[in-house]
């Protein structure tokens, strides 16, 4: 298990992972996507699409790259 901090749109797909860092952003707040949040992601889409991602375990969201770039997470859980 890694303990390094990495963005989000880098993180391996179905790995589980702690956010560490957010942007201020309201709408990824209302998501879920805060500081200590558990995440596991399902799916990165080709040519710079979207990461597709569980938020603790309770629902699913997507994420544009741009912004994925900016959310730090560190692996709790390799796939």
């Amino acid at each position: 298990m890694s303990s390094s901090i990495i963005n989000l749109y880098d993180a391996k797909t179905k790995g589980t992972f702690q956010v560490s860092a957010v942007p201020n952003i309201g709408l990824l707040q209302n998501l879920g996507l805060r500081i200590g949040t558990q995440v596991k992601i399902q799916n990165r889409y080709a040519l710079g699409g979207p990461v597709l991602l569980h938020v603790d375990g309770a629902f699913v969201v997507a994420i544009g790259k741009d912004i994925a770039t900016q959310i730090a997470v560190k692996e709790i859980r390799a796939s």
